[in-house]
C-alpha cells in the first residue's frame, strides 16, 4: 500500500520540478538571447514479484511481474534554437544566428553568451556593460589587415583614434568611355611663335618657310627664311637677285626675302625722323591756338627713344599766363619761350594749350611747371634709326644723308637683298602673320584643348572627343593635389591620356600655396571591337618645387575601363588619403568591426570571435546569460562567424526563444499531472484508513 504513496510523492516532486522549468522559461520570455529549457521524465526502480520464464514443451513463457516505485527527472535540456533578431538601431548591438556563441572574458575566466548587447566603455573596450566582461576577437594591424588564425584578445577601439596620411601610389580609372564620341570643331587656334609671343586666332592659315642662302658681292653668305606663296620654293640655286626688280612681288622671282609690319621704332633721331602727336582723353583740348595735331622732328624738339603708336609723349613747359573762360570752363595756358632758362627758345614749338578748368579747387599760376601730354599717332624712322617688325626682325635703316632710307611704323617693311642663291633648304618651318610658328594649340567649342599640327589650316583640323576626370593625389603629409586627366578618342577603339590642356605636363598650385609639376607618360589605351580593355597603362610623376613633401609616382590602371556606346562615366581615384580621425564604427555580418574616418577612409579595426561546441546543450549555465564549458560540452572551437556557418545581424539583438504557447500547454499538463499524483496520495490514504478500520 505504501508503494503507491511513494509513487505519488515522487510524481508530485517531479512535476514540481517541471513547473519550475516552465516558470523559469516564462520568466525569461523577454531576456536577450535566452535559451529555453525543457524537462523530460523517466520511471524509477521496479520491485520484481516474479521473474520471467521461458517457454518449454508443456507450457508457454511468462512475463515478469514488477511494480514501479514512481517517477524521476530524466533530463533538463537547453534548447539552442535560433530566436528572431530584434532591431535596436544601436550599431554596437549584435544578434547571432546559427550554432555559435559570443566569447567574453573577465579576470576569473572565459564565458560564452548569446547576449550581444555590447558597447564601448570609457577606455574603448568592447564589453557587455551589465557585467563588464570583455568581448573577445582579433585586432587588425595598423594597415587594417586582419589575421584570425591566432588566439583571441580583448577588442579595444579608443574613440577619436587617428590614422596617418598615405601617399598615393596608384590611380585607378573605372567605368565607361562612350564608344560613339565624335570629334569637336576647332573654335580658336592659340599660336606660339619662336620669339615667345602668342596669339589667339579663329583663322589660322600657315605659310611654308624655305631657307635661302644668298652670297653677296663680298662673298658673304647669309641665310634667309622666306615665306612661300606657292606650292614649290620660289628660288633656285644659282639665281641672281636684284633688289630693284619686282620688290613688291612676294614669293615671285624677286629679291624680297620677307615682309612684316613695323611695330616700333628707336629714333636717334635724324632730320627726317618724326613723331606725330595728337590730343587724347587725358591731354589738352587743343594747343597752339586750336590745333589738335603737331609733328616733332629731329630738328624740332624730338627726343631720342623708342616709340609705338598710342604711346604718351610728354613735353615739360613753364606757364607764362593763365586765362580762364568761365563759360566753356576752360583755361588757356601760355608758355615761356625758354622753359629751362638757358637762353635758347624751346624747339618743340608748343606755345600754348587749352585745358579743362580744374574741378577740385586747383588753379594754375604763372611760373608753375606744366607737362603737356600728347598721344603718339604716327612715327617715321630714317637712316640710323632702328625698327622692330612683327616677325621679330630688328633692322637698322641704311641710306645716305642726301637720300636716307625711311620707314613708317604700322606699315610693312620688305627685306630685299642682292646676290646669288647658293642653296635652297625646302620647307624648314611655317609662318603666320609674318612670324615663325613654334607650336599651336587647338581649342574646341567646349573649350577642350589639344596640341595641333602647325602645317594644317584651322579648318582642316579637329579636336578629338574627350572625357575629363578630376581626382586628388595625396602626398605623404596628407596634402592633396587636384589633377585634371583627360582621355581623348584618337581613333576607333584607341584613346590617349593627357592633362586637360592637351599636354603631358601640368603645373599646379594648391590651396595651401604648394606648387609643382605633374608629368604624364602613358601608352595608348586600346579596346577590342566588343568594348573590352586590351592594353594601355602609364605613370604620373608629381614633383614639388620646394622638394617637400617628396616626389611621388602614380601607376595609372585602366584595366577596369570599358568602351560601350552610351554615357561617359569615367571615374578616377587614388589609393592615398589624408590624416583622419575615427568618426564612427559599424559591424558586418561576419563580425568585422570597421571604422569610418573623417578623411573618408574605411578600415577594418577588429573582428568578433564566435565559439562553437559539439554539444552546446552540455554547457553549464552560470547566470547573467552566460555559459561555461562542462565535461559534456566539448571544447570551444573559436573561429569567425562565417567560418562556423553563423550569421551576425548588426544593430539588433536576439530575442528569447521561449514559446509561450508551448509553455502554457506544458503548464496545464504539468498541473494536471500534479493534481493526479496528489489524488493518488489521497486515495492511498483512504485505502489505508479502510484497512485500519476493519479492526473496529
Amino acid at each position: 500500500m505504501t508503494r503507491s504513496l511513494f509513487s505519488g510523492v515522487s510524481g508530485l516532486k517531479t512535476h514540481q520540478s517541471r513547473m519550475d522549468v516552465v516558470g523559469n522559461n516564462i520568466a525569461n520570455v523577454n531576456t536577450t538571447g535566452f535559451k529555453a529549457s525543457r524537462m523530460t521524465f523517466a520511471d524509477t526502480l521496479y520491485q520484481t514479484q516474479a521473474g520471467a520464464s521461458s517457454p518449454n514443451g508443456s507450457r508457454g513463457g511468462t512475463n515478469p511481474k514488477q511494480v514501479g516505485l514512481g517517477v524521476g527527472v530524466s533530463t533538463i535540456d537547453t534548447l539552442f534554437t535560433d530566436a528572431s533578431p530584434s532591431a535596436t538601431g544601436k550599431n554596437t548591438d549584435l544578434a547571432l544566428s546559427g550554432n555559435g556563441l559570443f566569447v567574453v572574458k573577465d579576470g576569473t575566466g572565459t564565458y560564452y553568451t548569446r547576449d550581444g548587447s555590447f558597447e564601448f566603455d570609457a577606455q574603448g573596450n568592447y564589453v557587455l556593460p551589465g557585467s563588464g566582461k570583455f568581448v573577445q576577437g582579433w585586432m587588425a594591424d595598423a594597415d587594417g589587415n586582419l589575421t584570425t588564425t591566432g588566439g583571441t584578445t580583448d577588442i579595444v577601439i579608443p574613440s577619436g583614434q587617428s590614422i596617418a596620411p598615405k601617399a598615393a601610389t596608384k590611380a585607378v580609372f573605372s567605368n565607361n568611355l562612350n564608344a560613339s564620341l565624335e570629334p569637336s570643331k576647332v573654335k580658336n587656334t592659340i599660336v606660339t611663335y619662336e620669339d615667345g609671343t602668342t596669339e589667339t586666332t579663329d583663322a589660322y592659315e600657315p605659310i611654308i618657310i624655305d631657307a635661302i642662302k644668298v652670297k653677296d658681292k663680298n662673298n658673304n653668305v647669309t641665310t634667309y627664311n622666306v615665306p612661300r606663296a606657292g606650292v614649290t620654293p620660289p628660288y633656285s640655286t644659282g639665281q641672281r637677285l636684284d633688289p630693284n626688280w619686282n620688290q613688291n612681288a612676294i614669293g615671285d622671282l624677286s629679291a624680297v626675302m620677307w615682309k612684316s609690319k613695323v611695330t616700333s621704332a628707336t629714333l636717334v633721331p635724324g632730320a627726317k625722323s618724326s613723331v606725330t602727336l595728337t590730343t587724347g582723353d587725358d591731354t589738352p583740348v587743343s594747343f597752339n591756338d586750336g590745333k589738335t595735331a603737331w609733328t616733332l622732328t629731329g630738328t624740332k624738339g624730338l627726343n631720342a627713344g623708342t616709340y609705338k603708336i598710342g604711346d604718351t609723349y610728354s613735353i615739360a613747359k613753364k606757364i607764362k599766363k593763365a586765362t580762364v573762360d568761365t563759360k566753356k570752363h576752360q583755361v588757356t595756358l601760355e608758355f615761356e619761350d625758354d622753359t629751362d632758362g638757358d637762353g635758347i627758345n624751346d624747339p618743340d614749338g608748343i606755345t600754348n594749350v587749352i585745358v579743362p578748368e580744374p574741378t577740385s579747387g586747383g588753379f594754375y599760376s604763372a611760373g608753375d611747371g606744366f607737362t603737356v601730354k600728347l598721344k603718339v599717332s604716327g612715327i617715321t624712322a630714317q637712316q640710323d634709326d632702328t625698327i622692330t617688325c612683327e616677325n621679330g626682325e630688328i633692322i637698322t635703316l641704311a641710306g645716305n644723308p642726301d637720300d636716307p632710307e625711311t620707314q613708317d611704323v604700322g606699315t610693312d617693311y620688305q627685306k630685299a637683298v642682292s646676290g646669288t642663291v647658293t642653296s635652297v633648304n625646302d620647307h624648314v618651318g611655317y609662318s603666320f602673320h609674318g612670324k615663325t610658328v613654334k607650336s599651336i594649340v587647338l581649342q574646341s567649342e567646349d573649350n577642350t584643348t589639344i596640341a595641333g599640327d602647325i602645317s594644317k589650316p584651322q579648318n582642316q583640323q579637329t579636336v578629338p572627343g574627350s572625357v575629363l576626370t578630376l581626382f586628388s593625389v595625396f602626398d605623404s603629409e596628407g596634402g592633396s593635389t587636384d589633377l585634371p586627366v583627360m582621355l581623348r578618342k584618337m581613333s576607333d577603339n584607341t584613346w590617349q591620356a593627357c592633362f586637360s590642356d592637351g599636354t603631358t605636363s601640368y603645373k599646379f598650385m594648391r590651396d595651401d600655396g604648394m606648387t609643382g609639376t605633374a608629368t604624364l607618360d602613358a601608352t595608348d589605351l586600346v579596346f577590342d571591337t566588343s568594348g573590352k580593355y586590351v592594353s594601355g597603362a602609364g605613370t604620373i610623376d608629381v614633383k614639388y618645387d620646394s622638394g617637400l613633401p617628396g616626389d611621388q609616382t602614380l601607376a595609372m590602371d585602366f584595366s577596369t575601363l570599358t568602351q560601350y556606346t552610351g554615357s561617359n562615366t569615367v571615374h578616377a581615384q587614388n589609393d592615398g588619403y589624408a590624416a583622419g580621425t575615427l568618426a564612427s564604427v559599424s559591424v558586418d555580418t561576419s563580425g568585422v568591426i570597421s571604422g569610418t574616418y573623417t578623411n573618408g577612409e574605411i578600415r577594418s579595426l577588429a573582428q568578433v570571435a564566435v565559439a562553437q561546441f559539439n554539444n552546446a546543450a552540455g554547457l553549464t549555465r552560470t547566470g547573467g546569460n552566460f555559459f561555461q564549458t562542462s565535461n559534456n560540452s566539448g571544447s570551444a572551437n573559436i573561429k569567425t562567424a562565417s567560418d562556423l556557418g553563423c550569421t551576425i545581424t548588426p544593430s539588433a539583438l536576439e530575442m528569447s526563444n521561449v514559446d509561450l504557447a508551448n509553455e502554457f500547454s506544458s503548464m496545464i499538463i504539468t498541473q494536471r499531472g500534479y493534481q493526479a499524483n496528489s489524488k493518488m496520495i489521497t486515495v492511498s490514504d483512504e485505502m489505508l484508513e479502510t484497512l485500519i478500520n476493519t479492526k473496529r
